[in-house]
């Protein structure tokens, strides 16, 4: 138990014995009270007279336990030390400096402030103070404010969920850049990295297939994942030595990706439209439309990254690495 929760239990157990002793003694004295009885009950719970009649006065107006908790001294947590005419200016000062879509950093503005406070002969404030000035103001405002735009939309609600009834029937598709490094295979130099594209469905949470290759992300990427997604994995799982179950196949009747110049492409419409299947694109700006994929991706490259958090790095002779991009 830490201590804020241990010093709390301290204080509620002397206010619960405070008010037994309190309220006997409004029992055995309704109308008027002794001075002897105010005395002896000040005696038993380590108060002056003068408290005792404050805490018998709040504790008539609520009768309350919670109103005869000791309060700790000092100003309350989390409250600060008021002082108006540089409040304002530190408030001027992060409004005009610090919430700026250049995002200058608060050490820049906390050096302004001071200047300005020295130059009006007031303290200069401490970072903290500046600090706690700021986060008065709601972060999604700040973050606005700055064009921080992912923290608005991780800080922005989004009701509902995405629903679907049966497998294969909205399938979403993207790219990403692998986090490994391909080096070569004597000098160890860095050579490039390798793109993966996955498809999972929506469903089942199921990868239903992927395409790894050297090259950018183009139609040939997501025509051989989409191959790959189409057909039964079990010649490709024993092709590799994988004992394992992949039972996903067939066509998926929508796809879902991003706004890209390959899914955008008349030659993927064209295929979709080919064979049935419905292309569905994300609102521009809203990468939460497709929130499978986009988990999809980002546990994979965690498994990817080493203990450092740097690429892997996969050695690799430079010939193959020049071969390939020739024929890509």
């Amino acid at each position: 138990m830490s201590d804020d929760f241990a010093e709390g239990d301290r204080a509620w157990t002397e206010a619960c014995r405070r008010e037994e002793a309190i309220r006997d003694l409004l029992r055995r004295y309704p109308d008027r009270m002794t001075r002897n009885a105010l005395e002896e009950v000040a005696w038993e719970l380590g108060l002056s007279r003068t408290t005792l009649y404050e805490l018998i006065a709040r504790y008539r107006a609520t009768r309350t336990v919670e109103v005869l908790v000791e309060k700790p001294p000092g100003r309350p947590k989390g409250s600060l030390h008021e002082e108006p005419v540089r409040d304002a200016l530190i408030q001027q000062y992060l409004e005009s400096d610090y919430l700026k879509p250049t995002r200058p950093p608060l050490r820049r503005v906390v050096a302004n402030i001071a200047a300005a406070c020295r130059q009006q002969d007031l303290p200069a404030p401490a970072w903290r103070t500046v600090k706690a000035r700021l986060l008065r103001i709601d972060e999604r405002v700040r973050a606005a404010r700055r064009g921080e735009t992912a923290l608005v939309r991780a800080r922005t609600a989004r009701p509902g969920s995405y629903e679907v009834t049966r497998p294969l029937q909205v399938v979403q598709i993207d790219h990403t850049r692998v986090d490994v490094v391909i080096v070569d295979q004597d000098a160890r130099e860095a050579l490039t990295r390798p793109w993966i594209t996955l498809a999972i469905d929506v469903m089942t949470r199921m990868v239903t297939g992927f395409y790894l290759a050297l090259e950018a992300p183009s139609r040939t990427s997501i025509g051989l994942c989409l191959l790959h997604a189409v057909f039964d994995k079990t010649g490709w799982l024993a092709e590799r030595g994988i004992d394992a179950p992949w039972p996903s196949a067939g066509l998926p009747e929508a796809l879902h990706a991003d706004n890209g110049a390959d899914f955008r492409s008349r030659a993927f419409e064209r295929a979709c439209r080919n064979h049935g299947i419905q292309i569905k694109w994300r609102p521009v700006g809203e990468p939460h439309f497709g929130g499978h994929i986009e988990r999809l991706i980002g546990t994979t490259m965690g498994q990817c990254t080493c203990c450092r958090g740097r690429p892997s790095a996969i050695p690799l002779t430079g010939a193959t690495i020049r071969r390939r991009q020739r024929h890509a």
